[in-house]
């Protein structure tokens, strides 16, 4: 049984499809749940450089770029997967530089199943 419950723990990270659909992205987890987020809240929650700055070897910062965002800005326009542990969306206004990780993603999962369960898979 607790082979069983890892190989849902090690798959529940690992998503085999990611797509944009209307104003949400939405991934299929290689554990067969789906995952819907909110295109305007993953946008402010971009961490690329851009976005929130960036840090240097030396401890200088760059700040990030302050800019209004338009409604574009916060529809997904497509999502591609980078490598087995990221997620990159490309959004309406052109931005596509930031990456989600997959774990991360997880574990936020919005659905009630998952929030009820504090982001961990439901054991099956």
């Amino acid at each position: 049984m607790a082979a069983r419950s890892q190989l849902v723990a090690e798959t529940a990270t690992i998503a085999a499809q990611v797509m944009a659909v209307g104003d949400e992205v939405a991934i299929v987890w290689a554990d067969g749940h789906e995952s819907y987020y909110a295109g305007a809240g993953l946008r402010t929650a971009c961490t690329c450089a851009a976005c929130k700055g960036e840090q240097h070897l030396f401890g200088r910062k760059t700040l990030p770029v302050l800019r209004r965002l338009s409604g574009d800005a916060f529809l997904p326009v497509a999502a591609r997967l980078v490598g087995n542990y990221g997620l990159q969306v490309v959004w309406g206004d052109g931005h596509e530089h930031g990456i989600y990780a997959l774990a991360e993603l997880r574990a936020a999962c919005p659905c009630e199943v998952c929030r009820t369960t504090a982001g961990k898979p439901p054991s099956t």
